[in-house]
């Protein structure tokens, strides 16, 4: 009499090699959670403050006139009275631009005749300068409008010191980042060990508007070139830090 033992079939040999795989796969993922040290992600946020020590003032002359060379000679006009109120404040010519110009027709709607009609034409200078020392703004903003510039956009107010500031502003929130971290890991009976990751979205802002880092002095015997006071700039900075915890 011959015994032979029974051979699996196809079906039980998958089921085998899907039992062992899974047996090694979870070997596998013990390990792994016995090698994978605990941390804990946190995040931090700083601030500096830094004065303002220079702006950018963008303005502008726009002359209605009957034709175009009248209204190109009272653009012209006022901005060469512009050009000569900076040489009187020593701001260098190469801070200054005043190259943008433009002009286009004026229409104006006819109700009787329901149609549009030229009354003229539009001239525009745009004057661009650059400041170095904030004590000139009030003279400036307030001499163009004496020389016949009717329109001024907010000055846009910034730092020399920009990057120092935003860099002392980062300083900060990792400092921030590892207290918060050492609170946690004080609540969960760890030690707090070396930052694993660093990461930081925050950009350096650009610089700031007017209405934003401008404010005017409340006193009634202030002249108007006087009233102008640049409020400090405050710059933020936002870091996300994973900190290892140790037994």
């Amino acid at each position: 009499i011959q015994i032979r033992a029974a051979t699996p079939g196809k079906r039980e040999t998958r089921m085998m090699k899907t039992t062992w795989l899974v047996l090694i796969l979870g070997v596998a993922a013990a390990a792994c959670a016995d090698e994978m040290p605990r941390s804990v992600t946190v995040s931090g946020t700083g601030t500096a403050v830094v004065e303002a020590d220079k702006a950018t003032v963008s303005m502008s002359i726009v002359a209605r006139e009957t034709t175009v060379a009248a209204a190109q000679a009272v653009a012209a006009e006022v901005t060469t009275r512009v050009l000569e109120l900076t040489d009187e404040l020593d701001i260098e010519r190469g801070r200054v631009n005043t190259t943008d110009a433009s002009v286009r027709p004026d229409y104006r709607w006819n109700r009787d005749k329901e149609e549009q009609e030229l009354r003229g034409y539009i001239a525009e200078r745009r004057m661009t300068v650059e400041l170095l020392d904030l004590e000139k703004l009030g003279p400036l903003v307030e001499g163009a409008v004496t020389a016949g510039v009717n329109q001024v956009a907010p000055p846009r107010l910034d730092s020399s010191k920009r990057r120092d500031a935003y860099r002392e502003a980062l300083r900060a929130a990792a400092e921030d980042a590892a207290a918060n971290a050492g609170v946690l890991a004080s609540a969960l009976r760890a030690r707090l060990g070396k930052a694993m990751r660093v990461d930081s979205s925050t950009v350096v802002p650009p610089p700031l508007r007017l209405q934003s880092g401008m404010m005017l002095r409340e006193a009634a015997d202030a002249a108007p070139a006087e009233s102008y006071n640049a409020a400090d700039l405050t710059f933020e900075a936002t870091v996300t830090v994973m900190f290892a915890l140790d037994d």
